[in-house]
């Protein structure tokens, strides 16, 4: 006679499956806890803002690691000939001529401050040569639509900053980003503390972002 297969199973068999199954799970769990880690970590890699916005946002020309968290001093003097890791990789030449870079389309700083600003920030853009023909410039900061207005014949352009505009944190990368339809052959950049009625300026507050580069 022909025994029952299922008579075949041991008693211990039978009492190692519960373990067995239980021992799958909390192996499924802990891969499946594992892939998380694994994933958050590529979303939110632990890197300085400078190495982020260089190598995984591709928002800077230039990578400089003395610089980890992009921090600019107010007053600051910028000479945008230097490879300043400030710089914005959309706009700006790479290369340098006779003393200036060109800034083409829409382009501008990315940096972040020590401290949130207790007054209005000027922001001053002078030129190697005046620009012909001779009008305002329209800029984003953050949050903030502004103009750039000439000054000095078209051989500056100046715009202030609200400071009720800069992110509150150190952590937060402020972006000033303007749009010229013309090249620009810019020299220097600088910030400094605004006195609020040397420069009277028309502007408005609206949640509009540049779109500039790969910035995401």
């Amino acid at each position: 006679m022909t025994a029952d297969a299922s008579s075949t199973v041991s008693p211990s068999s039978q009492q190692h499956r519960p373990i067995l199954r239980i021992l799958l799970i909390g192996l499924l769990i802990v891969l499946s806890g594992y892939y998380i880690w694994v994933l958050y970590k590529a979303i939110t890699p632990n890197v300085s803002l400078a190495y982020k916005a260089y190598y995984i946002k591709n928002q800077t020309l230039y990578w400089q690691p003395k610089q980890p968290n992009l921090t600019l001093a107010i007053p600051s003097n910028l000479n945008v000939t230097n490879k300043i890791p400030n710089l914005s990789r959309a706009g700006w030449s790479f290369d340098t001529d006779n003393k200036m870079r060109e800034l083409t389309q829409q382009g501008g700083l990315y940096f972040t401050l020590s401290a949130t600003p207790t007054d209005n920030i000027t922001i001053t853009f002078t030129l190697a040569k005046a620009q012909q023909p001779i009008k305002p410039l329209t800029f984003i900061f953050n949050h903030h639509q502004g103009t750039l207005l000439p000054q000095d014949q078209g051989k500056t352009l100046i715009a202030q900053l609200p400071k009720q505009q800069f992110l509150p944190t150190s952590q937060q990368l402020q972006a000033f980003i303007l749009t010229t339809p013309t090249a620009l052959q810019v020299t220097t950049i600088n910030l400094t503390t605004a006195n609020v009625n040397t420069l009277s300026l028309s502007h408005k507050t609206d949640h509009i972002k540049p779109n500039i580069g790969n910035e995401k």
